[in-house]
């Protein structure tokens, strides 16, 4: 993919230049706030996708053949699939390179799918201090309890999606 060919790219970057010269017009002061808080959003932002591009650049070279091994079989796979969600942490985007080195080596769209589910569903290694001291032990082991259950169903549910309307072939 060209970035200068894809006419997505173009479509997207004039619709915000174009929403951000709205903005401007109507309150320069609150948009350059806006402006300035999302550089410093993209600049604390841009370690954690570095290190995440590292992490999957050494599990798709290292690791390959437990990939292509432990994410083809669907049981295997969507339950190793949740686990690894369950300790990456980090924001979505950071997941995603995984989750196509996964569908690449041969991997089930199910066990991506739990990845992506369990990753953003879980949040235990951010979240589950925060919300253990607010909402206390009993809830947080509910809600991933359920969380859990929800991950593996909708795991098991693209893979039976993907047997009867393809979504992904390897």
């Amino acid at each position: 993919m060209n970035i200068f060919t894809d006419s997505s790219w173009w479509i997207v970057g004039i619709v915000v230049a174009i929403m951000y010269i709205w903005s401007l017009r109507k309150n320069r002061e609150k948009t350059v706030h806006a402006f300035r808080r999302s550089g410093r959003f993209i600049l604390k932002s841009l370690p954690l996708f570095f290190l995440a591009v590292l992490l999957i650049g050494f599990m798709q070279i290292v690791l390959a053949d437990f990939i292509e091994y432990s994410f083809q079989d669907p049981n295997v796979g969507i339950l190793s699939a949740t686990v690894l969600g369950l300790l990456l942490p980090g924001p979505r985007y950071a997941i995603y390179p995984l989750a196509q080195v996964i569908l690449v080596a041969g991997g089930n769209i199910g066990a991506v799918m739990a990845l992506i589910a369990s990753q953003q569903l879980l949040d235990v290694p951010e979240g589950c201090f925060i919300e253990v001291k607010f909402l206390g032990g009993r809830f947080f082991l509910a809600r991933l309890l359920i969380a859990v259950a929800t991950t593996l169903v909708a795991g098991y549910l693209a893979y039976a999606v993907n047997f009867f309307i393809p979504l992904w072939s390897p």
